[in-house]
């Protein structure tokens, strides 16, 4: 089953992404038998391989007003076997059945088998799909998981259907072995998220749009689109989406939080705060939330505010270096320096190769004018991760400044300037400096 609200947001890597409104796959954690197709083959001479199977239903089906495609899914029922015997025993009840409906059968996938029957109704499917499970179970045989797929289904073709009936399955996985689960728009939402995942966006956009011409009330496939029209940065639909989302179903929260991420995105912060405070207010120990609530209030420059939220983010999740990086600096903008350098620890030590982090930690500890030569550490580090960073470069001269290593913070000072950074005042001071340390020792050197 789609896993709680709360679980789906703490499975995010959080501070950077939308929350998919899909349900997270289940993983099969089985040691499911290797399958030989050369065995099948020898054993169910009219088994088709997939493409094969596939051109059969769209050449010799076509006359078919209707077309039923069962599917079956046998991998937990071959668990823990290693020889074909279980697998092959598995697939018999749908061998069977195929041949007394006088369909057409075929491999659709490593542990996946289908029978494609014409003239066959939604009813007559949900029958023969009972039979097929029943007939397993007289058999003695592990359940299985069976999908089904129907045409005419939108302006799908008889092709398409038996990769319905593919996705019917995977809809399937999540309610397990001896279920029965009809292609729907669910199914379509769990396809696109796939996609999704796999980085195809637009492809996965097309499921989604399929699935709402099945279900326009699905308020979930909306949250989804939205998702992806984000990504894309198609700014007006994702917004269009997600609203969508929220009047048909005004008690879930996840659009609401996607569109308040998107609003921060955009850099709207006031409207951003007061989607995740609304989340919030319903579901009050979520990380993601917390710690948007909190980056929303330091971008309105209200760090008062954002302090209880990141202090609550770090609680929840304590490994999450953005979070806190992000009291760093809240509590730097808040004048507790001591503080900050801890927060500013805390994330090095979750990532050492924060270069933002070692940057201010050279910052703050050249601040407290003492250990100058620590400063120097963190902010030598931070440019050579990032060594076109004119910050960076300028915080490093600063330092250098500070230590009278005078050349050395003149070209740190030229650096920073090449890379655009305002560091004229710092480059005239040096080198106003350098005279003056130049001039001093020849009149030293006169003097002897």
């Amino acid at each position: 089953m789609p896993k709680p609200l709360s679980e789906q947001f703490r499975n995010r890597s959080a501070t950077q992404e939308f929350l998919f409104s899909a349900s997270d796959d289940p993983t099969v954690s089985v040691r499911a038998a290797e399958i030989s197709p050369s065995t099948f083959s020898e054993r169910f001479t009219d088994l088709l391989d997939r493409q094969a199977f596939i051109d059969a239903v769209e050449t010799r089906l076509t006359a078919a007003a209707t077309l039923l495609v069962l599917a079956v899914d046998i991998e937990t029922a071959v668990q823990d076997n290693d020889d074909d015997q279980a697998a092959m025993a598995a697939i018999a009840p749908l061998e069977q059945l195929c041949h007394t409906q006088d369909g057409i059968w075929g491999q659709i996938g490593r542990h996946r088998f289908a029978c494609a029957l014409a003239d066959r109704s939604a009813d007559e499917g949900d029958n023969l799909a009972r039979q097929l499970l029943a007939a397993g179970q007289a058999m003695q045989q592990p359940p299985v998981i069976v999908g089904m797929a129907l045409y005419p289904t939108l302006d799908e073709t008889l092709g398409e259907t038996v990769e319905n009936a593919g996705k019917a399955l995977d809809h399937g996985v999540f309610f397990g072995p001896g279920s029965v689960t009809r292609f729907d728009a669910v199914s379509l939402n769990i396809s696109g998220d796939r996609l999704y995942q796999a980085g195809k966006v637009d492809t996965a956009m097309a499921e989604f749009k399929k699935g709402l011409r099945l279900d326009p009330a699905d308020a979930n496939l909306y949250n989804s689109l939205g998702v992806c029209h984000g990504v894309l940065e198609d700014y007006p639909n994702a917004f269009k989406a997600f609203d969508h989302a929220i009047r048909l179903a005004p008690d879930e929260v996840m659009a609401i939080y996607n569109k308040g991420y998107l609003l921060l995105r955009q850099g709207r912060h006031e409207a951003a705060l007061a989607c995740f405070l609304d989340v919030q207010s319903r579901e009050p120990d979520i990380f993601e939330v917390i710690y948007h609530i909190g980056q929303a209030y330091m971008e309105l420059d209200r760090a008062d505010k954002a302090r209880p939220f990141l202090e609550a983010a770090i609680r929840a999740k304590d490994r999450s270096g953005a979070a806190a990086a992000l009291l760093g600096a809240c509590l730097d903008k808040l004048g507790l320096t001591k503080e900050a350098i801890g927060a500013y620890k805390r994330t090095v030590k979750i990532n050492p190769d924060d270069a933002e982090a070692l940057s201010a930690l050279g910052r703050l500890y050249r601040l407290r004018g003492e250990s100058l030569d620590v400063a120097a550490v963190f902010c030598e580090q931070s440019v050579r991760l990032c060594p076109n960073n004119g910050l960076f470069r300028d915080r490093l001269g600063r330092v250098y400044l500070q230590q009278e290593r005078l050349e050395e913070a003149l070209a740190e000072f030229e650096r920073a300037a090449a890379l655009r950074y305002d560091s004229q005042d710092r480059i005239e001071e040096t080198r106003a400096r350098i005279t003056a340390a130049k001039a001093s020792v020849s009149r030293a050197a006169g003097a002897g």
